[in-house]
This record gives structure tokens, sequence and C-alpha cells, in this order.
């Protein structure tokens, strides 16, 4: 049919509806593709359950694909008889041991005031100058900084100045009844090892330069002093803020308050136990998969042992878990449970059991699961080939039945005009007759 052709049929008034026999013709004719289309189906839905098995089997695969059964039993756990007193953490190197803590001082940031201050607080300075404020870090290491304050400045003016040109020290107002004054504190209670000495003279924070109506000092409204503890009966141990890092290798403790608690540091098997949850699931979700692949009248795979085997093949496999009584089998579903309260006593009786355990299951699954992962997709590759050869089989027909089907309407369109003239030649043929007739017998 040529571009903005327009074919009608049944208009011609003869009783001939072309357009009407052309769509039974292209029914008989559409017979193949729409088995194609069928086949098309079938491949498709084949090609989704292998994926969801390969997928499954890729899945459970992936459990032992990095597995390192080293790492598995290297967490640790952490207890605390009194976590108000303090926190205590552990890395995996951390030794497994219990041990006495006593807290005798918490760290605590040192704050001083100028001796002087305003009235009010829209009181300004009479004069410009430079203030320079020291803090001392411990071990002889001080920091200096200078800001600048101008005549007709207010107290907050400077405050917002101090803030802003560094980070060792919090300024701040500080009202005491009656003036208004210059408070600073130290912002990281951690960042210095100073203990504030008012008798010998030593101080975290120490400044220069105040403005005339700030007085000439500062006050102390709180000394600095670091956190200390003892372990044991041993030494006291400080530390500039309430954490301490790696008191005992591998252990952290954070202090909370003064007291006495017992940390105790063993291992955790946090891990193992995922492990093991997770394998459980994995294995579940590839049973699954199978059964609902292959099990009913439906199943798409029904009757295929490629893929049933798997099943069986992976419940053979359970016997190290059997074995130490790790898991209960349900032979009607294909599914497995995790005893729980087994893995505890098993970790707490004979860990090395439990990693022997691991160690089989990982030598028996790996290579069987990577090679069914491998072979399934090598299945849903094949069928995905199929499929694009169904669809260009598919999309070849459907332009040849197009084709076929434009040629047919205007073959039977004409037909159908040629049966409009031929009606209309027999109508004036009648009507000539009628004609001759009359005539002879007039």
């Amino acid at each position: 049919m040529m571009a903005g052709e327009l074919i009608f049929s049944g208009l011609t008034g003869t009783g001939f509806d072309g357009g009407a026999i052309v769509d039974q013709i292209m029914q008989v004719k559409s017979l193949p593709l729409q088995r194609l289309q069928r086949e098309k189906a079938l491949v498709e839905a084949k090609l989704s359950s292998f994926a969801n098995i390969s997928g499954a089997v890729g899945d459970f695969y992936s459990l032992f694909e990095n597995l390192s059964i080293s790492e598995l039993f290297s967490g640790k756990r952490v207890s605390v008889s009194d976590e108000s007193v303090l926190s205590a953490r552990a890395t995996d190197s951390a030794p497994n041991i219990e041990f006495s803590i006593t807290v005798n001082k918490l760290a605590r940031a040192e704050i001083r005031v100028s001796t002087g201050g305003f009235t009010s607080l829209s009181d300004t300075f009479s004069e410009s100058g430079v203030l320079d404020i020291t803090y001392n870090l411990g071990g002889g290491t001080l920091e200096t900084f200078s800001v600048e304050y101008s005549a007709g400045e207010t107290l907050e003016d400077l405050v917002d100045r101090i803030n802003s040109s560094q980070n060792r020290v919090s300024a701040s107002v500080y009202y005491d009844g009656t003036s208004y004054r210059l408070m600073l504190s130290e912002k990281d209670v951690g960042a210095s090892s100073v203990e504030t000495d008012e008798s010998g003279g030593v101080y975290a924070i120490e400044v220069s330069g105040l403005p005339t109506e700030l007085g000439t000092g500062m006050d102390t409204l709180q000394g600095a002093q670091n956190a200390e503890l003892v372990i044991g009966t041993g030494s006291p141990t400080t530390s500039p803020s309430n954490t301490f890092e790696n008191i005992i290798s591998g252990i952290t403790v954070e202090v909370k308050k003064t007291g006495s608690a017992t940390v105790s540091v063993d291992e955790s098997y946090s891990k193992v136990r995922e492990f093991f949850a997770t394998f459980v699931e994995r294995y579940n979700a590839t049973v699954d998969v199978v059964k609902g692949a292959t099990f009913g009248e439906e199943a798409i795979l029904r009757g295929d042992y490629t893929v049933s085997r798997i099943e069986t093949d992976i419940a053979n496999r359970l016997d190290p878990l059997l074995r130490v009584g790790l898991i209960d089998y349900d032979g009607e579903s294909g599914r497995i449970s995790l005893r729980t309260e087994r893995l505890t006593e098993l970790l707490e009786e004979d860990s090395q059991a439990v990693r022997e355990v691991i160690e089989e299951l990982r030598a028996s699954y790996s290579p069987y699961l990577e090679s069914q992962r491998d072979f399934f997709k090598g299945f849903e590759d094949n069928l995905s080939e199929s499929v694009r050869r169904i669809e260009e089989r598919i999309d070849q027909l459907a332009q040849r039945l197009l084709v076929e089907e434009q040629l047919l309407r205007r073959e039977y369109a004409r037909l159908e005009a040629f049966i409009s003239r031929a009606n209309d030649i027999r109508e004036r043929l009648k009507q000539f007759m009628v004609s001759v007739r009359e005539a002879w017998n007039e």
C-alpha cells in the first residue's frame, strides 16, 4: 500500500466484502506468527526460572566465595559490670581478659573569666588594642593567637571575633549578677594535658592585652583536670580526656563517673552466628526456588532432573551440621532450621569443632555451587539467544504478513471495483433489452 493510500471495501453495494475475506485469510496466515509468540513466551518463562535458580545458587555460593574462617572467629565481646561508671570496646586483636578498674577522676575543662567587666552589654571599649590568648597543650607546646578589638566595640563583638579566629578556646559572656565579663573555656577537654595549678601559676588558658574595662587578668572558675583510673592494684593512669585508648592492647575505655567496675573481654562469635544464619537462609532460598520451578502441575521445569537434583545434592552435603546437631531437617519441605542453643553450647564447649564444621562445609559446597552457578548461567545465555532468534523470526514474519495483507487488500479492492462495474454493465444491458422489446412490440 502506498503512503497515504486508503482502501475501503463493502461500499459498492455489490454484496462482495473483500475486506472481510482478507481478514479471514490473514487469520490463517497469522497462525505461524501466533505459534512463534507462544514459543517465545514459553522460552521466556524458562529463562526466568533458570535466572532465578542461577541467582539463588550464586547467592549461596557467595557465602563461601571469599570466606575467611579465621576472621569469623576474630570478633570480641566486652562486658562491663557497671556501665554507669565506664564503657569499653575491644578490637579483634584484644586479649581475652578480665580486670577491675577504679575511676578516681574525670577529665575537666579549664574555665577562666576576666577580673573586670561591663555593667551593660551595650557598653563599649574606650580604646583599641590587641588581645593575646595562649593555649598550653602540655609538654611545653604553646599556641598563641591575637585578636584585635577597637574603640566603640562591645564585649559581644570581642566574643564573636575570638570564636571565629581559632578553635582551641570557646569565648562567651559571663554575668556574675553585677557585671558582664569575658569567659574563656577549653573547647576540647582532651586537647591539653595541662592541669590547672593556681599556686604554681600553671594554666591551660592565659591572656594578655585585655581591654581596660575587662581588668588586668583572669580568675579561674574551674581548673583543668585530667581523668585518672587504676587497673587492679596498679599505678594510676591519666588521660587528658575521659577516653583511654589502648589502655590494654586493643581495649579502649571511656569513663563516665568515679567508681569501680569490672571489664571482661572474650570471644563474641557474632560473625560465626551470622555465618550459620546466612547459610540456613540461602540454603532454604535455593530449595524454595528449585521446588517452585519443578514441583506441581504448572511448574515450568516439571520433570527436569537437571534442576530437581540440586535439592538432593545440597541436602547430601548437610552431614557435618547434622553430625553435631546444629540443624533440624524437614523432609517434607526440604528446608532446614538452625538450633541456636546448640550452636551457643558448642561454641562455649568446643569452638574448634565448629571451625572444623565450617571448613567441611566450605570444602563441600563451594566447588559444587560454583559449578552449578556457571552451568545454569550457560542455560540463561542459551535461552536468551533463543529468545533473540525467535524475536527476529517474529519481526520478519510480521513484516511479510503486513506486505501480503496490503497486496491482498489492494487486489480485493480492485476485484470489488470490477464486480461493481460488471453489475453496472449488466443493469444497462437489461435496460437496453427492455427498450428493444418495447420498440419491437410497437
